[in-house]
């Protein structure tokens, strides 16, 4: 199969090409966000409120379970993007085997992990009692549908590391309908509660694996490949672990300091606590642009490393700023100039209107910073430095963020959210500056020239 079918990202003009390559990454994240809407919407029109608490219990849990397999699969397609971009396609079959065989093992350990450790989580999590039960119908229905959810994330990355980035998200608009559809049918009409919101996401994900499989059999692959390549390679499983286990710790961790911050803030009271979910939403929406520009410019980067063309890798990651910034400094610029239309978006209630006011200017300088943090991040994976990225930014979480928050909540007479939400973007400055450091020490010209693929070190 010509690599013509698939999108180039180490030749043509690289503007261009990072837009084009970004615009369905960014349209992805926006339909994911949306998607958990769903499943909300309906469970608050036709089930109980234990079902809502409970299939909201049961998301953020075995979503917990099973973020650091996400992480290692990424490790293994910055390993295929690599061996893409230097043309070796003995190397990349072998990187796919060994993704799909871990991928497969993944799903296994997940599945383990629920059944034995999942009704102890649940009361861990401390899930109210009336709510125990629809969050376990939740996780364990979701975990027998892993294999799909995990299959269809592991063939999405592998088509958008070969440069196909439009076919993932259609799948995901098509996922996203489907999703609706089963909704209605298993909440709406079938009353099944929690459970129904996890058969429906089961099953719209499952008919999308099944769709991508076909389209990626159809279209083909750059590189030769046979089941023989998923038989374990030593160097490569390393490799791919070496990768990805920072990917899933940093993620991890990264949602662990939100937590424990988010537990802080909650003590603040109600109107604070929604304050902070309102302004959170919000924001949201504008760190898209950044974390999907993260993802592209690690694809890139593996490739352009792979293909020895630094320096393309190199401008990727700039223009990756400078479109995140585009958007980052008008968004700063109205929440000070309105921030209460801003803030009133999603919530209008008087006394929470005030405290969301007073968190939004934390949060609207945030996303400059992290506009640097992401995309830094997205060159340092895709070149295969994934452990710094996991050290800077859980570092910056537990040394900067946790304690500002918590000193500017016990220190301060009278504090408000506005100070205690200052504890966010000091820790995405201070990881924009080790950033900064980090690029300057080990990326100069000479070191990028120099700079070995992963399976060469």
């Amino acid at each position: 199969m010509k690599k013509s079918n698939y999108m180039s990202l180490t030749d043509g003009k690289l503007l261009p090409v990072l837009i084009r390559f970004s615009i369905p990454f960014i349209l992805s994240s926006l339909l994911q966000m949306l998607y958990s809407s769903v499943d909300v919407y309906f469970m608050g029109h036709f089930a109980s409120t234990a079902s809502v608490s409970g299939a909201y219990s049961g998301v953020g849990l075995i979503g917990t379970i099973t973020y650091i397999f996400f992480g290692i699969a990424t490790g293994g397609t910055i390993l295929l993007g690599q061996h893409i971009g230097a043309d070796n396609k003995r190397g990349a079959a072998k990187a796919l085997g060994n993704l799909i065989t871990l991928s497969f093992l993944s799903v296994v350990l997940s599945m383990i992990i629920v059944f034995l450790l999942g009704r102890g989580i649940i009361a861990v999590m401390q899930v109210p009692k009336e709510a125990v039960g629809e969050a376990w119908n939740y996780m364990r229905t979701c975990s027998y549908g892993l294999i799909f959810v995990m299959g269809y994330s592991t063939v999405g990355s592998v088509l958008r590391t070969m440069g196909d980035s439009r076919a993932p998200f259609i799948f995901i608009v098509i996922s996203s309908f489907l999703n609706i559809v089963f909704d209605y049918v298993t909440v709406g009409l079938w009353h099944m509660a929690a459970t129904g919101a996890a058969v429906s996401t089961v099953t719209s994900q499952g008919i999308c694996f099944i769709l991508s499989l076909l389209y990626i059999r159809k279209k083909g692959l750059t590189f030769p490949f046979s089941l023989r390549d998923c038989i374990p390679e030593k160097d490569t499983m390393l490799t791919i672990l070496k990768v990805g286990i920072p990917i899933s710790l940093q993620s991890t961790m990264n949602n662990v300091s939100f937590m424990i911050s988010g537990a802080m803030i909650n003590t603040m009271g109600l109107y604070v606590s929604a304050a902070s979910s309102v302004i959170g939403s919000v924001t949201s929406f504008c760190l898209m642009i950044p974390m999907s520009l993260q993802a592209s410019i690690a694809t890139m980067t593996a490739q352009n490393i792979g293909a020895r063309k630094p320096e393309r890798a190199v401008r990727s990651l700039w223009y990756g700023i400078g479109i995140s910034l585009l958007f980052a400094i008008p968004f700063c610029i109205v929440c000070a100039l309105w921030p209460e239309a801003i803030a009133g978006i999603l919530n209008k209630d008087p006394k929470v209107l005030v405290e969301s006011v007073r968190y939004l200017y934390p949060m609207s300088w945030d996303a400059i910073f992290v506009s640097f943090v992401f995309c830094f991040n997205g060159f340092f994976n895709g070149c295969g430095k994934t452990l710094f990225a996991m050290l800077q930014e859980t570092l910056s979480a537990f040394l900067v963020r946790i304690p500002v928050t918590w000193l500017m909540l016990h220190l301060l007479k009278n504090p408000t959210i506005f100070f205690v939400g200052m504890g966010a973007p000091l820790a995405s400055l201070a990881s924009m500056i080790a950033c900064i450091i980090y690029y300057r020490a080990r990326f100069s010209r000479s070191q990028l020239e120099n700079m070995k693929l992963l399976q060469e070190e």
